[in-house]
């Protein structure tokens, strides 16, 4: 369901849900095939505005969050934000643990419990998602990255679907942000207070494990009114 606060045709909010859906279902192939992560179920909501009037933006609360953040340019410009909260974060590396462990290990031929044995103190179960080494962080960092390279390059083909908007994206980097202060400097840079956004919540059990993730697109005003105009013009792909 898209939550919009601005007076949209029904072209238009089909549109936006045909972009949402679209681009959340390329998300979960990227999710299984790419980062070999079982998807239980998922749910997702897009909603359509300003940051000080979002609901779902109230939702990641003010905690640490764990971003990857990239510029759009072309037909489509502005930025694009993902968004987890610190809980997710630590959740994702719990179910990460076996590729993370083959990553770690130099011996590719080894049997599982060879893994088992020979995976460092950080790895193990009393351990993982609660140490601060270093190799944990930077891992857990660069696969947050390559995961966000990933989905952002799938909302980008998502709107190149739906309205023919053919945008490239920055190489996104990804940092904790303990303060929100990236959050915060996207929110505060918008060229006017009613600047729409598009906020899409997204919610996956992976191995019985709830994860949210957020992606905040920022376009800019031109941007906006012209995917409003393709979506007014174009049907709705299916």
């Amino acid at each position: 369901m898209i939550a919009s606060q601005m007076n949209l045709t029904e072209t238009q909010v089909e549109s936006f849900d045909q972009f949402m859906l679209d681009g959340t279902g390329r998300t979960l192939d990227a999710l299984e095939t790419m980062f070999g992560l079982s998807v239980d179920s998922s749910n997702s909501n897009m909603e359509i505005a300003p940051a000080a009037n979002s609901e779902y933006l109230k939702h990641l609360g003010h905690g640490t969050l764990y971003t990857v953040a990239s510029a759009l340019d072309g037909d489509l410009q502005g930025s694009i934000l993902l968004l987890m909260r610190s809980s997710d974060f630590v959740r994702l590396g719990e179910v990460m643990r076996p590729i993370l462990s083959l990553l770690f290990l130099s011996s590719p031929d080894a049997d599982l419990a060879t893994l088992e044995s020979e995976k460092q103190s950080w790895m193990h179960d009393n351990d993982y998602g609660h140490s601060n080494d270093s190799a944990f962080q930077d891992q857990m960092l660069d696969t947050l990255g390559e995961l966000g390279n990933v989905l952002i390059g799938m909302y980008s083909k998502a709107i190149y679907r739906i309205c023919k908007m053919n945008s490239d994206h920055s190489v996104p980097f990804a940092l904790r942000d303990t303060g929100q202060k990236l959050v915060q400097s996207i929110l505060s840079s918008a060229e006017a207070p009613d600047q729409p956004y598009l906020v899409i919540e997204n919610e996956f059990i992976v191995m019985g494990k709830n994860i949210k993730l957020w992606c905040l697109i920022s376009p800019t005003r031109d941007s906006f009114e012209s995917i409003l105009s393709r979506f007014e013009s174009h049907e709705v792909r299916h």
